[in-house]
């Protein structure tokens, strides 16, 4: 069956698309071939989740290759039935979405954000020992990133915004974990609170999560993979916390550039929306921060750069005495400018820059210092690093 095209507002994905080839027409998992021996009689399988086809322990055909991936544990001649099980999943969603959308607009709401593109734990090419997606991500290096990587000349480049955690069930709720992308240099994390000591409170009022900076920029060579691996805390010693989110969710670098997509991963009683864009002819820029005031305040620093119409958020919280010191990267059109801008109790103080010059193009004025020693540089990338060295 085909699915009629979202209009563009909507965000909507395609359900597959062949891979670095952007002018080819969208096709199904079933229109693939993927194995020319494939059984025809996977029509008749009564099989609704990718569970029931799991091998037992000593039927599983290992590799010396390293990867987590769980394609050695179902059988090579399900490959298909495997696709389609997770594509009738995953057109459902898509079609339940489609018709929301309509409602709502009929009525004069904003639409939802769009269901994302949630990988199985094993596709068929998984299964088959093919191109899968754990081993072009290396799903299994779970290492942090370095931060001294970056591209010479304006890239794809992508900026996440905002993460919000909902649920249906009661609030409020302590969450830890990380959300990490993995692009197609290294994995690096936007969320990190892996220990269960340091969970974030989400409440009614508050469902946005705490992101950190990225090591470096995030650069689409072609896709990206989100991995999302989220805890609930319970009352204890931890043994009662439970995993609402475990999760690999694809960003296709397609046409459909320079506008914000949000996006939504979906896990019983929790949803995640991922507010993000995708940048052409970008790079990116570290922006240092030092601060020092006299008294307690609550500082807010956030940047916006030229054309995104969303802030992004550098630092968020009360703040006294101490010297404050923090780093953040994000991107930035070539040669175009960043603004950073300071929330001070009822007061805006903003700092300009642009990609080519060197130091702040404008500084707020000299009553910022009435509440302490503010100092905001920004270096603009690339830096100087080639792919293939």
């Amino acid at each position: 069956m085909q699915m009629p095209a979202l209009t563009p507002e909507f965000g909507e994905e395609p359900l597959f698309r062949l891979r670095g080839d952007h002018d080819t027409p969208i096709l199904h998992w079933d229109d693939v071939c993927i194995s020319d021996s494939d059984d025809d009689d996977d029509d008749n399988d009564d099989v609704s989740d990718l569970d029931d086809l799991v091998l037992d322990d000593d039927e599983v055909v290992t590799h010396d290759e390293e990867t987590n991936c769980q394609g050695k544990k179902f059988p090579m001649e399900k490959a298909r039935l495997i696709d389609r099980i997770w594509v009738a999943g995953d057109m459902k969603r898509k079609e339940e979405h489609q018709q929301l959308c309509k409602m709502l607009l009929a009525q004069g709401h904003t639409p939802p954000p769009f269901p994302m593109k949630v990988l199985p734990q094993a596709t068929g090419l998984c299964v088959l020992r093919g191109d899968c997606y754990h081993r072009r991500y290396k799903t299994h290096d779970t290492s942090t990133t370095k931060s001294t990587i970056g591209f010479r000349e304006p890239h794809l480049m992508l900026q996440f915004f905002s993460v919000c955690l909902s649920t249906s069930a009661s609030y409020p709720v302590s969450v830890y974990g990380i959300i990490a992308v993995r692009d197609e240099l290294e994995p690096m994390r936007i969320f990190n609170r892996p220990c269960r000591d340091d969970a974030v409170t989400i409440d009614k009022d508050s469902l946005i999560l705490p992101l950190c900076s990225p090591r470096r920029g995030m650069y689409l060579l072609d896709d990206a993979l989100v991995e999302v691996d989220l805890w609930v805390k319970e009352e204890g010693d931890g043994s009662a916390d439970k995993q609402i989110f475990s999760a690999y969710a694809e960003i296709e670098g397609r046409p459909g550039f320079d506008k914000i997509r949000h996006g939504q991963v979906r896990s019983g009683l929790f949803s995640l929306d991922i507010s993000y864009i995708l940048s052409t002819r970008s790079v990116e820029a570290v922006i240092q921060v030092f601060a020092e005031v006299d008294s307690p305040h609550h500082l807010r620093f956030a940047a916006f750069s030229s054309g995104f119409d969303h802030e992004i958020v550098l630092f968020d919280d009360k703040f006294s005495g101490t010297k404050v010191q923090f780093q953040h990267v994000v991107v930035v059109k070539a040669q175009e400018k960043l603004d950073v801008c300071l929330k001070l109790g009822e007061s805006l103080f903003w700092w300009t820059f642009q990609d080519g010059y060197v130091g702040a193009v404008t500084n707020p004025d000299d009553f910022v210092s009435k509440y302490g020693q503010f100092d905001v540089r920004v270096f603009f990338a690339p830096k100087n690093w080639h792919p293939e060295e």
